[in-house]
């Protein structure tokens, strides 16, 4: 086991029709307002971000019948006492953080600087609904809602970047191991941000860039995915480690 600095820096976010990562909060007449850095713009936090390959990457985990634990409820994760599941060696338990540092997710510069010329405003439009009764599967009465959301199609773009333990894949570990492929992985199969995926927004696609850093190499993704079939093995080489 090494660890090995990792840099994946851009990742692209192509949105597909409208996104709605939400604040919790409202604004005037609005009840869900989106996430806005201090110039106006939309971006998505890097808690969400992580938040959701995190989810994509468990998905993969379990696919691949490996140990996961049971995230996010601290008292069913992997615990610094214990050996932790692959998952939780990228992404961190409940008293150790995983080592990568993740960014927002901000507007991409071509896009900032059509909004700049134009309208900040002219990111975002709001809607109004209306909540279902689930009993009675008619509307509710005066339960209505307005809802920001981006304009449609917008670009995206964050980095993650820091150190990772590396558990190397059949004694190489220039690739970034298990730990890097499972992340790598996980982004790849990430396919919609925010809320209301269910009506078509969020809809995305993560670009990974043509090369990733690995310590002092730089190796492409195709690389690394060339050992996804051995990502079943990873409890097993972990066991014979032991």
């Amino acid at each position: 086991m090494a660890k090995m600095y990792i840099e994946i820096n851009p990742i692209l976010i192509e949105v597909d029709g409208p996104m709605a990562v939400n604040t919790g909060f409202r604004r005037g007449l609005v009840h869900r307002t989106v996430e806005r850095d201090a110039e106006g713009f939309a971006y998505i936090p890097a808690s969400s971000l992580k938040g959701r390959v995190r989810r994509a990457c468990e998905q993969l985990a379990r696919q691949a019948r490996l140990r996961v634990c049971n995230a996010p409820r601290p008292n069913g994760m992997c615990s610094v006492h214990r050996q932790p599941c692959l998952v939780c060696r990228v992404f961190g338990t409940p008293g150790k953080d995983g080592g990568l540092h993740w960014r927002d997710a901000q507007l991409s510069q071509a896009y900032r600087e059509v909004f700049e010329n134009a309208n900040v405003e002219a990111q975002f439009y709001t809607r109004t609904h209306v909540q279902l009764s689930r009993v009675l599967g008619t509307a509710a009465p005066e339960h209505l809602f307005t809802s920001e959301s981006t304009v449609e199609n917008l670009c995206f773009e964050f980095g993650i970047t820091g150190w990772l333990d590396v558990t190397p894949i059949a004694g190489e570990d220039s690739t970034g191991g298990y730990e890097l492929l499972l992340l790598l992985a996980g982004l790849r199969l990430v396919n919609t941000l925010g809320s209301g995926g269910s009506h078509g927004a969020g809809q995305c696609v993560l670009q990974l860039p043509d090369q990733v850093i690995v310590g002092d190499n730089k190796i492409t993704g195709q690389s690394a995915f060339e050992f996804f079939d051995l990502l079943c093995e990873f409890d097993r080489e972990v066991q014979d480690g032991n």
